[in-house]
Order: structure tokens, then sequence, then C-alpha cells
């Protein structure tokens, strides 16, 4: 009876249906439910409902349909359940085409993916942002303009939006390829101009309130923290261009101190993250370039020759406008004299010793 009677006319409903409109039909087969047999209901979900909702998405436009899909999908999440899943890919090669010309200036994406982050799958998602956010936001990055004076943070802010969304070691190897290098090098220029000790303390505490809290202790952040204190620090120290300034090298030490001992850079941090001698290695690297001034590609050249090491310029290699060296089984550059060396197949660069180098290449 129920079959003959109740289902054409739950046909018909659904038929002329609005399938912006969940909540009444919705509504309707959850009262029906205790009602029904269960395989009844089972037909009417996945036989009338779901190839309903598989027609809408199919001519869904992200681009020119002004009611967010979610607010008529989510609501079948529950009766549907798994389910409902066949209709995700089509959702995501309709936001990835979207997206094509997308800038992160433009939150609207983000407004629209906020409602997919605990529906979709967490390797799903994580797979569409790195395709289709990720690509876009190292370029904002790669192209922010990064001064001591007059700091625009528009497109930082813009990037720093996506944090809840990406998880913190993608976004902390994302900062580490496409922000830091930049900002160290901006630092380094600005330490030699003599500029006033304070403006320097400022400027460094100013970004790192402005980095994700999750990211601070990862590698590729909390790494590039502790060298730009290390520069601070011997910027201030004997002949150092700030060493003059009053209370510039007991303020600029004082910082360094509390900066390590709160955990959020270098060798504390490190051990927060089962790392240790990635960040031991950051004081005895700046230390090994100070005592090294001239001739640091030789040494290590020697060094290596002595040991039986290959150590050769990679043709056509560069990184931030420097040389890729091979050594041993290790890919490096120097940059003022302090040896970066790529963290297995990860791609963050981290500081390391020429001795831990030497080790680790053989």
């Amino acid at each position: 009876l129920v079959w003959e009677s109740w289902v054409p006319l739950v046909r018909l409903a659904v038929q002329r249906w609005h399938s912006r409109d969940p909540q009444p039909l919705v509504a309707f087969l959850e009262l029906w439910r205790p009602l029904v047999p269960p395989w009844i209901m089972q037909h009417v979900l996945e036989q009338l409902v779901l190839a309903r909702l598989q027609a809408e998405v199919e001519v869904w436009d992200p681009l020119t349909d002004t009611t967010p899909i979610h607010t008529w999908l989510h609501p079948w999440l529950p009766p549907l359940g798994d389910r409902l899943d066949c209709v995700f890919p089509t959702i995501r090669n309709k936001l990835s085409s979207a997206l094509s010309s997308w800038h992160p200036t433009d939150r609207s994406a983000k407004l629209i993916l906020l409602p997919w982050q605990e529906v979709f799958s967490r390797g799903s998602m994580c797979a569409f942002l790195t395709k289709n956010i990720v690509p876009k936001l190292e370029q904002a990055l790669a192209t922010l303009p990064i001064t001591p004076h007059n700091q625009d943070l528009t497109l930082w802010r813009a990037v720093m939006d996506w944090s809840d969304l990406l998880p913190p070691p993608q976004l902390a190897q994302m900062l580490s390829q496409s922000f830091f290098p930049r900002w160290l090098q901006v630092l380094a220029g600005w330490l030699n101009s003599t500029p006033n000790y304070e403006e320097v303390v400022g400027w460094y505490s100013g970004w790192k309130s402005s980095l994700p809290a999750s990211a601070l202790p990862l590698p590729g952040v909390a790494d590039q923290l502790s060298q730009a204190l290390h520069m601070m620090n011997r910027s201030v120290s004997g002949g150092g261009p700030l060493a003059g300034q009053p209370g510039a090298l007991e303020n600029v030490r004082y910082m360094t101190s509390r900066e390590f001992q709160a955990g959020g850079v270098g060798a504390q941090a490190g051990q927060d993250t089962g790392n240790k001698n990635k960040f031991a290695t950051v004081s005895e690297a700046v230390k090994t370039a100070a005592q090294i001034p001239q001739g640091f590609k030789d040494l290590i050249g020697r060094r290596c020759e002595e040991r039986g090491i290959v150590f050769r310029p990679l043709p056509g290699r560069w990184r931030e406008g420097k040389q890729l060296y091979l050594c041993g089984s290790r890919q490096v550059y120097l940059d003022r004299n302090v040896i970066f060396v790529m963290e297995g197949g990860s791609g963050v660069w981290v500081p390391t010793s020429l001795n831990s180098l030497l080790d680790r290449a053989t």
C-alpha cells in the first residue's frame, strides 16, 4: 500500500521541489521515517532525492549562483550521510575552475570553502587547498613588499587569513620558502644602515605577533626567527653597526633571552617539535660564519675533500639568487657565510654548522 500510494506522491513532490529550499522536504521525510519501511525510505532518498541533488549540482555554477551551495546541500547530510559523497568531486572541480583567476585579497573564496572544512575528508581538503589556494598564497608572499617603514600589511593579512584552513606545517613551509628569505635580507640590509635599535626590535616583534601561534614553534618559522635574533645580536655586539647605541646590547640580549625562554623560537622551540639538532645548530652556524669571514666556500671544499665528500655546484640551480651546491647527498647554499641545508625532501631550508653538515653528508 505504501509503495503503491505513498511513493508516487513523494516522487511527484520531489520532481516539483525547489532544491534551494531543502527544509520542507527534509522535515517531511523525517516525519514519515518511523511510519514507512526502511527499504522504502532508502529508495526515496537514493533514487529520488539524491538523483535530484546530483542533477542540481551538475548545473550549479559557483560564479553566477547567488545561493551558497552548502545552504541547500548540508541539510541533507544527516539523512543521506556518506551517500552524499558522490557529489563532492563535482563540487571541488567546479570550485577549482572558478578559482583559476582568484586573488588572495578576495575573501569570497574562503567564505565558500569554510563550511566544507568538516565535510570534505581531510585528505581531499588538503589536496584541494594545495592545488588551488597555496600557489596563489605563495605568489602573494613572494611579491609582498617588505620594508622597515610604512609597511602595507593588506596582502599579508589576506594570506594569514587562511591560517585556520591550512595545516600549520604547510603554512610554515610556505612562509619558509616564500617569505622569510626576503624578510631576513631586508633585516640584514636595514641593520647595516645603522637604524635605531628600538625600531628594529619593534619591527621584529610586530612581524612575529602577526604570525599564527600554531606556526611559531614549527620548523620553517622558529628557525627563521632565531636567525633574525642572532643577526640582531651580532649588530649590537663587538664591532656591529648598532654596538655604539646606548642600551642596545642590553635590550636586544634581554629580548633574545626572553624569546628563547618563551619557547617560540630557536633551540627550545625545536625541543617542542622533537627535533633538537635542527635548532641547536643555529648559534653554531652563526658562530662559524663570524669566525670565517672570507673563503668560506673554499674551506667547505677543503673539509669535504679531507673526508672524501663530493662538493660541487649544481649547474643552473639557484635558491634566492644563491648558487646551490651538492655536498655529499645534501643540497646546500651559502648566505652571508651561513650554510643552509635542505631537510630531506621537505623543501624546508635550515641553517646548520659546517661540522654538522659534514656529519650528515656522509
